[in-house]
């Protein structure tokens, strides 16, 4: 499946993003890099 946060085909995606943050607390790369997007776009 296609996460709609990080847009990789993974196992088990994210479906909020309070789940895709915690992931990367858990230090999980591609939640990592999409939470870095996200504020880019969000909080520029």
């Amino acid at each position: 499946m296609i996460c709609p946060f990080c847009k990789q085909d993974v196992d088990d995606p994210c479906h909020n993003t309070v789940e895709m943050q915690q992931r990367a607390s858990n230090h999980v790369d591609r939640c990592n890099e999409a939470l870095k997007s996200l504020r880019g776009v969000v909080w520029g």
